[in-house]
């Protein structure tokens, strides 16, 4: 998919010329630290940005490989927190002050190599019999926990804080959204108080069985409807049904029944206005879908700014209409007996990844993929995020039609900070996101909640057992390209029956067009103070 004998790494350097831009718009990171911009300008993306060398990775080399290790994390935490911000800010830049999303590729791709050195230096430390390493899982993430070997060591400095930082971002945003809703929820019932006054009580009516005289508001206003004294506290618009033969003023019952239907169809009203609480929701497809591309990545690791791409599979399959005729049908996976089904134009590439990254390896990876990262070094392996012919081919595929995946926020954010140009495209609009994950939580029956999984089983592996494009008696290969056939032969089997069953996308919230999670519209700002841009 591309040629990488001649890499030209200079766009590195060139990033950085974007920094007025971000240094404009962007003054605190993912932790609310102030940014020293000047600091990310001195950074030698294109060389390095640890402290460390290739000779201090050797067991017994001179240097100090404590201090070494700790000046590298604490150069990763440092940039982490500005690259977790980025995407943010790039995304409700309305005014477009940031031309591109350059410089956060960048950042990441400097920091996947300085993330390789960090690992090389613990492997050293381990050689040397100063400590040991293990991963535990700590809430959200698992992270390698250092333990000293002997006495007189100390590792407690120099520690991965990855889950201290992960967690507490996470709780904020829990605590964010808590006052967000707390503050709707405000909002929402000083609106319901508004009914009241115009509608009357959502929850009270006539009352015919309070005697004459039950009222606790005597001698106020609000005591008397033309003279008669009011039997219903808790609408003291009403009066009780006997009198109204007399009283020609009060509210009749089918008036108070009209204004009681309107009160509940305002409340109805602003009830389905209301943000859903699944957000990946957005991301269903409509009724009008039709042809998708289908696509599944490997890598070594889950956080897109420290590891690398290592397998793509896609194709493409129409969910309406014919396959095309001229269309090659002899096509063999990795499983020979998954079905062809309606898909086409498969491709499926590998990629390898830096030489310090195969020197350390990664058995999980070789237990779940079967691709020993030890092995996909050289030629025949390039880099996804230095192969700009790999990149461009990748974007104009995305570009074309929706694409599709399962859990596609891992997709997306790959994406974004390995894909030149995919974060400006989807921030135009030019990017439309299926995902299967809400398909099997939301409209899939046979996704049972359990004690292993409170929202029902809605793994690629469940969900393709559940429409029958994956055999009971076996597994996931976790492989690009297969996931990706038996992902899209489970979304058209669940489309084809949702449609005959009148659910979904055609039951009463379905939605007409193609769906999914598409940037649709532009916001702008007016504002009365501006500071003078720092860029041209």
């Amino acid at each position: 998919m591309g040629n990488n004998s001649k890499i030209d790494r200079s766009w590195l350097t060139s990033a950085k010329e974007s920094i007025g831009q971000w240094s404009y718009i962007m003054l605190k990171d993912a932790d609310n630290n102030d940014i020293d911009w000047d600091w990310v300008r001195s950074l030698d993306l294109e060389h390095g940005i640890g402290v460390a060398t290739p000779a201090d990775y050797e067991p017994g080399a001179g240097s100090n490989v404590h201090d070494l290790l700790k000046a590298d994390l604490e150069i990763r935490d440092r940039l982490e927190a500005i690259i977790a911000k980025m995407s943010m800010v790039f995304m409700r830049d309305f005014d477009r002050h940031i031309k591109t999303y350059e410089l956060p590729r960048a950042l990441a791709y400097a920091n996947r190599r300085l993330n390789d050195q960090i690992v090389l230096l613990r492997d050293r430390g381990v050689a040397e019999g100063l400590w040991t390493v293990t991963d535990e899982e700590r809430q959200r993430v698992t992270v390698p926990v250092l333990t000293a070997a002997r006495d007189g060591v100390v590792v407690d400095d120099i520690q991965d804080h990855t889950a201290e930082i992960v967690n507490a971002r996470a709780e904020q945003r829990k605590a964010d959204r808590a006052a967000r809703e707390a503050q709707r929820h405000h909002r929402q019932m000083a609106l319901f108080d508004a009914d009241e006054v115009k509608y009357g009580s959502v929850e009270a009516g006539p009352d015919e069985s309070a005697p004459a005289d039950s009222s606790s508001d005597a001698g106020s206003p609000d005591y008397l409807v033309e003279g008669q004294p009011v039997i219903n506290d808790d609408n003291p618009a009403v009066p009780g049904s006997e009198q109204i033969a007399v009283d020609e003023t009060a509210v009749s019952e089918p008036t108070f029944a009209k204004y009681r239907h309107a009160a509940a169809e305002h409340v109805a009203s602003r009830q389905n206005a209301e943000t859903k609480e699944y957000w990946r929701a957005v991301f269903l497809p409509g009724r009008d879908v039709d042809k998708v591309m289908g696509i599944d990545l490997e890598t070594n690791g889950t956080e897109p700014y420290r590891t690398y791409i290592i397998d793509v599979g896609f194709e493409y399959m129409n969910m309406k209409s014919p396959r095309p005729a001229d269309a090659p049908s002899d096509y063999t996976y990795d499983k020979d007996y998954y079905q062809g089904g309606d898909a086409y134009d498969q491709h499926r590439f590998s990629f390898g990844v830096t030489p310090e990254a195969a020197r350390h390896g990664n058995p999980f990876i070789i237990q779940l993929t079967g691709i020993d990262v030890s092995q996909r070094v050289g030629d025949e392996y390039p880099l996804f995020d230095e192969d700009a012919e790999a990149q461009a081919d990748l974007l104009k595929r995305l570009t074309s039609q929706p694409f599709v995946a399962h859990m596609a926020t891992f997709e997306h954010s790959f994406f974004m900070l390995n894909v030149a140009g995919y974060a400006e495209a989807y921030r135009n609009g030019h990017v439309t996101i299926i995902d299967t994950l809400p398909m099997s939580r939301l409209w899939d029956e046979g996704s049972i909640p359990c004690e292993g999984h409170p929202d029902g089983d809605n793994t690629l592996d469940a969900y393709a057992k559940r429409q029958g494009a994956l055999r009971e008696d076996d597994a996931e290969r976790h492989l690009g390209l297969e996931d990706t056939h038996i992902m899209l032969l489970a979304m058209k089997h669940h489309l084809t029956q949702l449609k005959a069953e009148a659910r979904g996308p055609w039951g009463p919230d379905g939605k007409a067009g193609v769906g999914g999670k598409r940037i649709t519209k532009k916001r702008h700002f007016v504002r009365h103070e501006r500071r003078t841009p720092m860029y041209d």
